[in-house]
């Protein structure tokens, strides 16, 4: 096949893949805008269950400091859009503009970078369950939270797409599945283009 030829092929799937891109950039949008209804029930739970937990700090505290306390959630809950999009706004993390190698889908291998955001947007709230000494776990459980190294809270077990069920993800991960494999199918044509060209010269030389 000639090089002209492949030429135009690899602009129809490059034409292909920058719309499946944009695409998936409106469905990260998306995820943004939906994200902090699915981050709120989560996090008033987990304030729920740490004050069932801890009856003799709650008592300890008094009415005035869980008051203090009821105002800082409602804050953090407030605050929750901004915080998401500081959270998922550099492009670089979101999985179509990272290489597949490195994706799990996220910024670390392990963990897909819906789940990974989730974790770090809820993350802001073990900094106040701290501050009210409601961190600790009864005898005998594994602790939910740990501090990382940047001082820093993070929930220590992945809440899982359940947390996200409020979220339709399906589209993004099927949309997500055509653009790598139209992604891998135009780097072969690329390479083809390569291989055609040198071909070329070769004959024209």
């Amino acid at each position: 096949m000639k090089s002209t030829d492949i030429a135009a092929e690899v602009a129809s799937l490059q034409g292909q893949r920058d719309a499946l891109k944009k695409r998936l950039d409106t469905l990260v949008r998306r995820f943004q805008d939906d994200f902090p209804s699915a981050a709120e029930p989560w996090i008033r739970r987990e304030v729920e269950r740490c004050i069932e937990n801890h009856p003799d700090s709650v008592e300890a505290l008094g009415v005035e400091r869980l008051r203090a306390l009821k105002h800082k959630v409602n804050t953090l809950i407030a605050s929750l859009p901004e915080i998401v999009k500081r959270e998922t706004s550099d492009e670089k993390y979101w999985p179509h503009y990272r290489a597949p190698e490195t994706s799990g889908y996220g910024r670390d291998k392990d963990e897909p970078f819906f789940n990974e955001a989730f974790r770090n947007v809820i993350g802001n709230l073990g900094a106040i369950l701290d501050e009210f000494g409601l961190l600790t776990e009864p005898k005998g459980y594994v602790p939910s939270w740990e501090k990382t190294d940047t001082d820093k809270f993070r929930f220590a077990i992945n809440p899982g797409l359940d947390a996200l069920s409020t979220i339709d993800l399906n589209e993004f991960g099927q949309v997500y599945k055509e653009y790598r494999a139209l992604a891998d199918k135009l780097e072969n044509k690329q390479k083809e283009l390569a291989k055609a060209k040198a071909r070329e010269l070769w004959e024209s030389a």
